[in-house]
Formats: structure tokens, sequence, C-alpha cells
């Protein structure tokens, strides 16, 4: 009787995989269930072991599928994935599972290899493409093989309408599509054009959709039946039969790095799909990131340009508003609140963006200067007008209004600074009668909550719309004809290192909700800071010209993203382990001239969750440097005592230091 032997990767956080035996022949790529530490997992056939091991194995105990879940190319990309990130390679599978299949659930092959007819509607046709348009979708047509190029078209350019026209051209030669945007609430939007051009065949596939959606998806896209998906990060590696193009919206968009556990950049992870299937790739944005502009300038990718809007007109450039000497009323100034009246009474709609959520973010006594902050975090609790809670955004611990100081017993407590709430509140009040429409977390939370306010933002003529950054990315509102950004000076004074890039992509993705429709759009900018260089320099709406010197400053200094960095992050109960950790970090690595390490040092948001957060700065002149030194890093620790304290992961390509 022959005995198969097979690597077998678990969803534990351990680095390696673990050797099975099987009476029968599996196919890589399959998921099996088997005895771990005595209990029953899921776990991934990657590797077919052609000789018996020399240790004892344990016997599989039931295959779950008839055919792979993943194919070759997958798992080529996920064991890259586990080797860049650092990640245990379990973990990774598991990650780019449908939730459905993460359970030991038998997935049997039915015959629903349907072929889908996909066809333009030309009734909706009705766009006449410019010049610029037709020659930039004349350059992606021509992309051959794995070829990168980046769409940078200014807001309002235009840019859907080539996503659709290159889709179009996919789809007649056969292949499929893959759509990625940022965050669910772009979703709406991007698939009520894709429908309206294509017919309500699109795959859309996110964390809001149930695992049974997302599943369906999973199947449909596998068998042929789906040619188009639009998703988010976890649709990244969905199984697209015949995958022509991946297109990635708003490619600069920060929001495609996870957060979270498995720390990968979803942006990334297309460029490496895109490579081992050989296909195009395009970088769609108004902002490219500056590691996509050097690789422009390196001609490493290709560009294609729409510099103007679709309507021929320019995007608007900022006002600044200098509010030292101003009288806010919940943190809007005098001459704001006099251009919206202005707006409202052309029957027009603003938008105003303030990147802060809830009623008031400093609740303090103003006798003893008592402070409301949460138990577990370095963090102030942000006061919610409509839960009557003082809340804690890092932790969502919820804790009740004090009316007496806990400190001096003082009753003078009062409400510092303005969110979300408290502004839609104000302007409630300000303007009687004028519709107001507020966007943010607390306010898309209830299932089909995000899709009915983009329709009463379509459906009202006179409105003003509060927000965060969910207002501010891809939207398309044609009434709006005033922005007002009341909270850039945190970004301005941030001390992480892409602030400046952050804070011009943000100003410019506001500033272009603004005027789509007609050319008397006008974006003001509230700032303590009003001679600040850079906002003088973006005063003109001329993100690229800003970006480029900021890359060649990036040059000079070494930064990213003309170096490689990552952050070891560690969390502890007691803050001396991770210093302690740290140490040893430092002494026992070996560094190139050109490496450095700097740290231990307390993250921005110093405590979380009842833990204490530091982090190490590691920096090399080359990724596949900082790969061998991070897994040389990772071997060393083993040894230590003091890693058993601390619970300590590298953050590869880290977008901030909190």
């Amino acid at each position: 009787m022959n005995i198969f032997y097979y690597d077998v990767a678990i969803p534990i956080p351990i680095r390696e995989t673990f050797t099975y035996e099987c009476k029968e022949s599996i196919q890589v790529g399959s998921r099996v269930l088997v005895e771990f530490r005595k209990k029953k997992v899921v776990g991934h056939i990657v590797k077919a072991v052609s000789k018996k091991p020399n240790f004892y194995t344990i016997q599989i105990s039931e295959i779950l599928d008839e055919e792979p879940i993943f194919k070759s190319n997958d798992i080529d990309i996920l064991f890259w994935l586990a080797d860049y990130y650092q990640h245990p390679i379990g973990e990774v599978f598991d990650t780019f599972c449908p939730p459905t299949l993460r359970k030991p659930v038998k997935r049997n092959i039915h015959s629903r290899n349907i072929q889908s007819e996909y066809k333009a509607f030309s009734n909706d046709k009705k766009v006449t493409l410019n010049k610029e348009q037709v020659e930039s979708l004349e350059i992606l047509n021509n992309l051959d093989g794995f070829d990168p190029c980046l769409l940078y078209g200014v807001t309002g350019s235009g840019k859907t309408e080539i996503y659709l026209r290159l889709t179009d051209t996919y789809l007649t030669k056969g292949k499929s599509v893959l759509i990625l945007v940022p965050e669910i609430s772009l979703t709406p939007q991007l698939e009520d054009r894709f429908v309206s051009r294509f017919g309500d065949n699109i795959g859309i596939y996110h964390s809001k959709k149930t695992a049974k959606q997302r599943y369906d998806i999973w199947e449909r896209a596998q068998s042929g039946e789906l040619k188009i998906v639009i998703g988010t990060r976890s649709a990244v590696l969905c199984p697209l039969n015949e995958l022509g193009v991946i297109i990635v919206d708003e490619e600069h968009d920060q929001s495609y790095k996870q957060h979270e556990g498995f720390r990968f950049s979803a942006r990334d992870l297309s460029i490496k799909r895109a490579q081992v299937e050989a296909i195009p790739i395009v970088l769609g944005t108004a902002t490219p990131s500056l590691q996509t502009l050097r690789l422009v300038q390196e001609k490493k990718y290709k560009e294609a340009k729409l510099l103007k809007r679709a309507n021929g007109f320019k995007p608007p450039g900022f006002i600044t508003l200098d509010i030292n000497d101003s009288q806010l009323e919940s943190g809007i100034a005098k001459e704001s609140l006099d251009a919206i009246t202005n707006t409202l009474k052309e029957n027009k709609q603003v938008l105003i963006f303030i990147n802060r959520r809830g009623f008031s973010p400093l609740y303090e006594c103003s006798s003893c200067r008592w402070i409301a902050e949460c138990s577990s975090c370095d963090a102030r609790l942000v006061f919610h007008h409509g839960l009557n809670r003082l809340i804690c955004h890092r932790c969502d611990s919820a804790y009740g209004v004090p009316k007496k100081c806990p400190a001096c017993n003082s009753s003078s407590l009062n409400l510092q600074g303005s969110g979300t709430e408290r502004i839609e509140l104000f302007l409630e009040n300000y303007f009687e009668g004028t519709t107001i429409i507020r966007l943010d977390q607390d306010t898309t939370k209830k299932k089909g909550s995000l899709k009915e306010i983009l329709e009463m933002v379509h459906k009202s003529e006179s409105a003003i719309l509060v927000g965060t950054q969910m207002l501010a990315k891809g939207h398309d509102f044609p009434r709006v004809e005033l922005g007002i950004i009341l909270n850039c000076d945190s970004g301005i004074t941030s001390p992480d290192i892409n602030s400046l890039e952050k804070i011009s992509q943000l100003l410019i993705q506001v500033s272009g909700r603004v005027g789509r429709k007609e050319n008397n759009g006008k974006v003001i900018i509230q700032t303590r800071y009003p001679e600040d260089k850079n906002l003088l320099e973006l005063r003109s709406g001329d993100y690229l010209n800003f970006a480029l010197n900021n890359l060649k400053q990036k040059k000079e200094l070494r930064h990213p993203p003309y170096s490689a960095i990552a952050l070891l992050r560690t969390t502890s109960p007691l803050a001396k382990h991770n210093i302690n950790f740290l140490h040893q970090v430092n002494k026992s690595a070996k560094l190139k001239s050109d490496m450095s390490i700097i740290g231990p040092i307390p993250s921005i948001i110093s405590k979380s969750r009842g833990n204490f957060r530091h982090h190490s700065i590691i920096q090399a002149s080359s990724k596949i440097d900082l790969n061998k030194l991070i897994k040389n890093i990772i071997v060393l620790a083993g040894s230590w005592k003091e890693t058993k304290k601390v619970k300590w992961y590298f953050d590869i390509d880290p977008i901030d230091y909190n």
C-alpha cells in the first residue's frame, strides 16, 4: 500500500508547515482535516513530500476538497507573502480562504461551469471620450504581459469611464477583470456604473457581505460564471478564470494596507499577482503614491495622463483661511458660515470635512484640568451625543458621563473641540430647514445605510454634507460647489514620516469632490498656519508638482521609497519587557554599514487595551537586505527569555508609527 506524505499549513502563529501522511493521493492546494495538539483543524496541502520523513507522522483525518481551492500560481503568491511580510504561512493561507471554507466542510464540485456572456449596453455609452481619454485608453489597450501602468487623472477626469472601456476590451477577448477599491464605501457607486454598462452579473466581494454571499461570489468566479469582480483587500486573490487585467482604483490609498493581524498591502499584492499571472495592471489615482511615482520616473511603470476634468475644467485650488483671530462656532469660522449661506442660496451643496467622528474629542474639568481618558489606552475619551457616552476610539470601551469631576468634585465640566456629530447638530440649528447629511463610521453601521445616505445626497438639491475620510474618497457629488476643510493642521504638524504625502493626498481628494459639474467650485482650508510652505505650495491644487518635490527630498534623506523600512512592534502589560526585548534585538542584530536600528521608542499611541506599545525602526538600503536581517532576528529571538514576555511582530513598509 502506498503512503503519501504532505506538508500542511495550519492557521496558527508558527512560521512552519507540518508533515502528515495519507493513503490517498491529494492535489496540492486542497484543504484537509488534520489533528493538531489534540484538536481537529483545517489545513492546506502546500507541498507533496517525495521521501518518507525520518520522524513519526500522523494520518490526515479527512480530505475536504475534490479539487484544489488554490492553484499553483496562488500558492507561489502565498509563499511570497509569507516570506516578504514574515507572517506565519498557515495564517496567510487562511486569510485568503473564504470564511465558509475555513470550517471543516466538504466542498463538492458542481457542474456549474456556466460561461456568461457580457455585452456593453449602448444606451450607457453616452460619453464621448476627449483627446486625453482616447490617448490614455490606447496606452492601456496596448499593455502586454506583466505591464504596470499608472493612470494619473485629476479628480473628475473620467477615470471610471476608462475602466469601463478597458473592461469591455478584455471581456471581448474572453478575459475576466478584477477591480479593487480601498474601502467598502466606494463599491456602491462603482457597482452602479458597471451594472449600467454590463448588466447585473457583477461580483461584489468585501467583509460586509455575509460568509454565504462571499463564498457564492468566490465559487462563481472560479467556475467562470463571473467575469467581473469588484472588491476590497480580501478580493485581491479572487480566483477569476482567464484573468486578463487588474485595475486598482485610488492606488495611493492607505486603506489598502491591513492595519491589524496580517499587515499586508493589497495594492502591492495585486502587483505581485499581475507579475505571477503575466498580465497588465492599471493603478488609477489623482494623487499617486511616492512609491509609484518613483517607479514611473525609473521607467519601470508606464504612465497615462488625464490632466483635465472630463468637462474640460481644472479642479479647484485652495483658499487658506487664517483662523488665529477668528471666533469659531463648533469649529467653523464666520467667513466659512457666510460662504455656506451664499452657496445654499444658489441651491447648491456644501461639503464639510473633519477627520474626527463623535461630538467632542475632549471632556475636561476647567477647575483642575482633569481630562476623561480611557483606563486601558493612552487615549482621551470622545463624547458621543446620540449615545450619551464617552467612547474610546482605540478599544471601543464605553463610559458613563460624570456630572462632577472625579478628581476635584467640581461641576465645571466642559466639552472641547468638535467632531462630525457636533457639527451636524450645530448646522441643523444654524441653517434651519436645510438638509444636513452626515457620513462617517457611526452613520454607516447598519446594513444598507451607506447606500441610503448616498441616495439622499444625489436626491437633495440644496444640502450640507458632513463627514470624515469616507466622504472624501472617490465619490461623485455633482451638486457640491463649496468644500470646507476644518482640521488639516493636525496633518501639517504630524511627526509621521509619511505625513506630507498623506495630507497632500487628502486635501486634493477632498477638493476633488467640489465643482465637478461646473467651473465655480471653491475649497476653504481653515488653518492656524496660513504661511506653512507646504500649504502655500498646494494652494494651486497641483499635486503632481508637490509630490515630485517631496520625492526629491525623500531621495536626499534616504527615506522610503529610496530605502526599505520595517517596524518591530512590541506590546506587553509592562513597558520594561518591551524595552528589554528591543534592546536585545539591538545587541544581537548584525548590521551592514547601510543599515540602522532606531529604538526602543514608545509608539505614538503608547498604550492600548491595557498593553504598553513600543517599537524599533529598522532601515536598510534594499528590501532584500532588510528581509535577510529580519529572518536572522526571528531565528535569534526564538532562544531569548525576553521573547516570552512580549507579543512582537514586524510591520513591513509601515504607513504610520501609531
